[in-house]
């Protein structure tokens, strides 16, 4: 469980440090992925993610609240893109990737390298 860990923090902290330095290019990267007319298929992150973090308090106790309040969210994120409303889930990724200024997103990139680097901290 120790490297899956490893690979989520890392990559966490890698999607974090992009938001911050290359906020457009992230931005218009996210877009072109995201441009299509079924959005079903980017359940499997959020819902891979959670898994991961939920299993992964049973083998790291010390790090109980932490993983397993961002594997619950990020299972109901996944369970809310599969059966969600096809419109509602498309207005929130326009609302989530091409609504929000840069220093929003540079925010949001400032949190989810916070998040990898406790991660990381915890398992190391």
């Amino acid at each position: 469980m120790n490297p899956i860990l490893f690979v989520v923090s890392i990559l966490w902290i890698a999607a974090g440090s992009a938001l911050i330095i290359y906020t457009q290019g992230t931005r218009a990267c996210w877009s072109r992925m995201l441009d299509r007319d079924n959005y079903k298929w980017v359940a499997v992150i959020p819902l891979g993610f959670g898994f991961i973090l939920v299993a992964s308090v049973f083998y790291y106790p010390e790090m109980l609240w932490l993983a397993l309040i961002l594997g619950i969210l990020a299972l109901l994120k996944g369970a809310y893109l599969i059966l969600g409303p096809s419109r509602q889930v498309k207005n929130f990724f326009d609302w989530w990737i091409k609504k929000p200024g840069d220093g929003t997103l540079r925010l949001y990139g400032l949190f989810t390298f916070i998040l990898g680097s406790a991660l990381l901290a915890y398992i190391l």
